[in-house]
């Protein structure tokens, strides 16, 4: 039996930090997803296990958390994630040169 998960009706203005997002990238890229039509990142539905409503992380979590920390993070998370990315598409690519794939 599936429970009946929704979306907040209201945002919290602190929400998850771009830090705590930065610190466990892996885990925000398993558990989010991205909306087009809201522009939010949007928890998976498995991810939010026994709760009744999913997180969202929108432009103003990110804002907030730009001002809490000052724009000294911008660096150092753009750095952060394009190191993440760079280990995927690694990894991807070695998954394409692989013998059985051809």
């Amino acid at each position: 039996q599936l429970a009946e998960i929704t979306l907040p009706g209201q945002t919290r203005e602190q929400g998850l930090d771009v830090l705590e997002i930065m610190r466990n990238i892996h885990l925000f890229v398993a558990r989010y997803q991205y909306n087009l039509h809201s522009q939010v990142f949007v928890e998976r539905a498995a991810g939010a296990r026994d709760r009744k409503l999913l997180n969202t992380i929108g432009i103003r979590h990110v804002a907030n958390s730009i001002r809490t920390h000052g724009m000294g993070i911008m660096n150092t998370t753009v750095n952060f994630v394009y190191q993440y990315l760079a280990r995927k598409f690694n990894v991807f690519s070695q998954f394409l040169y692989d013998d059985h794939i051809r």
